[in-house]
């Protein structure tokens, strides 16, 4: 293995810009016009047929077909891709390092992923591994516990895993990378390969992971990488299936099985944000796990789903038309229920001493009444204002001469004077007076001390 370089191209793009696979490398015709660049950048590349090779410690191998970058034209100068390129590996693979804090570790040319999560808050049962297995106790180390409600709501042990499965598939997921990744558990002493750790999306590699959950030999969370396929939600669960037609080796309807991720209506909205077409990690958890469903009818097939009980089990992306994947993402963070406010306690269920201090300090200061508004005459019984006299000349006819008008009659002084009512005063209310404490037994010590 230290002869094979790591993470070989496995496409590239011809003079026409058409993209190949190194499937048709060695085939006669040659189905692509040369020269050959990335698919990516404007790097030159080559092909290289598979040929047979002999290790240093020689023993031999097959180097399968692929696509290498052309030598640079300037002595001691390495070819690597352009910058901007997302096959720059050496520098996505420090850059995973980097972002992991202290989770993903350089080893060998090839990247180690310590494990570390937390167990969700809906359940208390850790997940253990089969009796017999070698046991280490878990390491204190927070870092790979914040998990943020923010962005990057996924904490460093998920976001690095996610992109590795990135950056696997746009190697096409070649058995020779995927080597160079392995997975360490707290749990367990020696590290995992990463496709004992994650499954898919080829159907082989879920074909593992239903024959060890039928068989109970799970030993650590693992998660599936798939593709959103179908979306369905009814009253009852959200269902979105990401891999189907997993050989299962049964006859009959059940010789395939479908993985599934599901959730309650109370964990709905972590399914929400999934589309049809998107990228999907889906991890469990020390106390989720994947479980196997097998259908009492004969005619459905058996089923591996996921209840995800916390946002960090799902991270999802996009690829956009070129194959390049967006940065990894995950639902929001459930919100936790409202809390019930305490109840106040009502005023008769106060204690003796504290109504004696309310009725010691009387009744509260009453403030000056507002005024009320202004009622007119007539709504307080006044007489109505008189009209003024008619006089002869307004009820004469045209043309005849008004009568002689009455001589004024003497006016006699008005006892007196004539007016509108006066507005009673509002009525006040009288003052309220303590109420007289009731007759209790002579109180202790603590008691008369408050009264003071």
């Amino acid at each position: 293995m230290g002869d094979r370089p790591l993470f070989k191209l496995q496409q590239a793009r011809d003079k026409t810009g058409r993209l190949i696979s190194a499937r048709q490398i060695g085939q006669r015709p040659e189905p692509f016009e040369r020269p050959l660049r990335c698919p990516y950048c404007e790097h030159e590349v080559t092909a290289q047929p598979e040929q047979p090779r002999i290790s240093r410690k020689g023993k031999p191998f097959t180097r399968a077909a692929h696509f290498a970058l052309a030598k640079e034209k300037e002595e001691g100068r390495t070819a690597e891709h352009l910058p901007g390129c997302p096959l720059r590996t050496d520098h996505t693979v420090h850059a995973i390092a980097r972002r992991s804090q202290g989770l993903a570790e350089l080893r060998d040319g090839g990247l180690r992923l310590r494990l570390v999560l937390a167990a969700t808050s809906d359940s208390k049962t850790p997940l253990q591994p089969p009796a017999g297995s070698p046991l280490l106790p878990p390491p204190a180390d927070p870092a790979s516990l914040r998990i943020r409600s923010v962005e990057p709501v996924l904490p460093p042990a998920v976001t690095s895993a996610a992109r590795i499965a990135q950056l696997l598939a746009l190697y096409g997921d070649d058995p020779a990378d995927v080597a160079r990744i392995t997975v360490k558990h707290p749990g367990l002493r020696d590290p995992v390969p990463w496709n004992d750790f994650c499954f898919g999306p080829a159907p082989d590699d879920l074909t593992r992971l239903y024959r060890q959950l039928a068989a109970g030999t799970v030993r650590h969370p693992v998660a599936v990488h798939g593709q959103v396929t179908q979306i369905r939600t009814t009253d009852k669960a959200t269902s979105c299936r990401i891999a189907t037609r997993v050989p299962t080796g049964l006859p009959g309807p059940r010789g395939h099985a479908e993985v599934y991720l599901r959730a309650d209506p109370h964990h709905r909205p972590l399914l929400e944000p999934l589309t049809e077409g998107a990228h999907v990690l889906a991890l469990a958890a020390p106390d989720i796990t994947w479980k196997l469903w097998k259908p009492a009818s004969s005619r459905l097939g058996p089923q591996v789903v996921l209840w995800p009980a916390a946002h960090w089990q799902i991270a999802f992306w996009d690829v956009d038309d070129a194959g390049l994947p967006g940065p990894p993402r995950s639902p929001s963070p459930l919100s936790e229920p409202p809390r019930a406010r305490p109840r106040r306690r009502p005023a008769s269920n106060r204690s003796p001493a504290r109504a004696d201090r309310a009725a010691a300090q009387g009744p509260p200061p009453s403030g000056p009444l507002k005024e009320e508004a202004t009622v007119s005459a007539t709504e307080v019984g006044a007489s109505p204002p008189s009209p003024p006299p008619v006089t002869a000349e307004d009820v004469a006819p045209p043309g005849v001469p008004p009568l002689p008008a009455e001589p004024p009659r003497p006016v006699t002084p008005p006892t007196a004077p004539v007016g509108p009512r006066a507005i009673p005063p509002p009525p006040t209310a009288p003052p309220r007076l303590p109420e007289p404490a009731p007759e209790t037994k002579r109180r202790g010590l603590l008691a008369r001390w408050r009264r003071r």
